[in-house]
């Protein structure tokens, strides 16, 4: 299903009737309806009753006539007790009708007049209508969910900012032709990609092109140096355009989303959050000068943490993941083929041009993979973090749907690869695993030749 739901409009339905000139006109009800409540709010799983009354009814109508309460998207409710039968004379009528709260989202209910003859043509709809909003529940595993979350983040860019090699840093940075195709991919190619698949997939859909700009325009993940090291990229190069890229994300988000993506909110009516975009760029920044600034004051510390960046990032993503299915299952619901189609080809375009422009510039395979991983991979989980805060329930929770398929999708052709080398190279695990300590080996031999050369012509002196 589609998430059309998202914005409804109050359902109209145009009656007409020939006339001697062939001319048309719109039926409209003398009857009324009028429900106990304007707007009826409910989680998942709610079951309510709700009040109303039919009056103006016309008392020369039969028997046969029948009022049927009317769902407008059966995917997000169940309404029941819906069928009220006419007596012959009455002139108002009262009771109330059931609805089941299945998923979240948007729906409205109003009232059809069925007549005797059972025409499409004689069925007339209810000026009035009732607006129903399903949110989701916010339960103990909910909040421990956020929590974690929150924590993992929280250590895990505390690690980044602790294994970071300095030196690798300078050493890249003297040029820094990696990086400068990573950040070309990451918020030049990313950005622009999101908002035209976007705008084609759901043009008419602005809470769906926000999900999927935010999540374009998201500095890369933390998921991208662990890949890197399964697929024997270079990590030194990932660890560095990871850091260089949420280092630059603070400027770089707000521009695309001041730019490109103020047509969107134009488009849907909605204000750009100033104040969140500030604060969740401070709440990134904070953890990673505490990592560097455990280099320089505790090393010892700092070097323990290296030791487990690797194992906690994996835990992270297990952790993350078994809590995300268990909290956020309904999610599954909410994918359509377009959300499907748009959260796959943002990730796998992003590999391909990525590794492309690497290729381009004459980039080794190893870099050029590393890369098109470190731009290909986003971090959905601040866009996730960014609706929550930007849109209303339950918009927010709807529109999550799209970083969270985006979450699903972009690993798989990783893995792909992963099982091709398995089953097909002869590259073994443990080679792979030695390959950043062979690169170290290397750079400390030509360290102590040049020492010795240098101790050399010291003697000859």
């Amino acid at each position: 299903m589609g998430l059309s739901a998202i914005v409804t409009e109050n359902p109209t339905i145009n009656y007409s009737e020939d006339t001697e000139d062939n001319m048309n006109f719109t039926k409209v009800p003398l009857w009324t309806v009028k429900f106990e409540e304007k707007l009826l709010n409910m989680s998942m799983g709610d079951i309510r009753t709700v009040e109303y009354e039919i009056t103006n009814i016309d008392p020369l109508w039969g028997e046969d006539y029948e009022f049927h309460v009317v769902n407008m998207d059966h995917h997000l409710l169940r309404v029941s007790n819906n069928i009220i039968k006419i007596a012959a004379g009455q002139t108002s009528w009262r009771g109330n009708f059931t609805v089941e709260a299945i998923l979240l989202g948007r729906s409205e209910i109003y009232v059809e007049l069925h007549r005797p003859s059972g025409s499409v043509d004689e069925i007339e709809t209810s000026l009035e209508s009732l607006d129903v909003m399903v949110l989701r529940s916010i339960g103990t595993m909910d909040i421990v969910f956020q929590v974690l979350v929150g924590c993992f983040v929280m250590v895990l860019y505390v690690n980044f900012g602790a294994v970071l090699e300095l030196d690798a840093l300078k050493r890249i940075l003297v040029k820094p032709i990696g990086p400068a195709i990573g950040f070309v991919g990451q918020f030049m190619v990313m950005p622009i990609l999101s908002f035209l698949i976007g705008y084609y997939l759901f043009h008419d859909m602005i809470e769906l092109r926000l999900g999927l700009f935010f999540t374009g325009s998201t500095p890369g993940g933390g998921a991208s140096n662990i890949f890197t090291v399964i697929l024997n990229g270079n990590l030194n190069l990932s660890i560095t355009m990871t850091a260089i890229s949420n280092l630059a994300a603070f400027g770089m988000m707000p521009i695309w989303i001041f730019t490109l993506g103020a047509l969107i909110f134009k488009d849907g009516h909605l204000a750009v959050p100033y104040k969140t975009i500030a604060a969740m760029s401070f709440s990134l920044v904070l953890p990673l000068a505490i990592g560097l600034a455990l280099q320089k004051y505790a090393p010892t510390v700092a070097k323990k943490m290296s030791k487990i960046t690797k194992p906690f990032a994996i835990m992270f993503i297990i952790v993350i993941t078994g809590f995300a299915f268990t909290t956020n299952s309904f999610m599954f619901k909410l994918f359509s083929w377009k959300i499907l189609v748009a959260s796959s080809a943002l990730p796998w375009i992003g590999y391909l041009i990525g590794y492309l422009m690497a290729i381009v510039c004459r980039q080794s395979p190893r870099d050029a993979l590393t890369i098109a991983i470190e731009t290909g991979i986003q971090n959905t989980g601040i866009a996730i973090f960014m609706l929550n805060f930007t849109l209303p329930q339950p918009q927010a929770d709807m529109t999550s749907a799209v970083p969270v398929a985006n979450s699903m999708m972009t690993p798989l052709p990783l893995i792909l690869i992963y099982l091709i080398r398995k089953i097909f190279c002869r590259t073994s695990i443990e080679e792979v695993e030695e390959a950043p300590t062979k690169e170290a080996k290397i750079i400390e031999v030509e360290a102590i030749m040049e020492k010795g050369e240098h101790q050399q012509k010291v003697g000859r002196k």
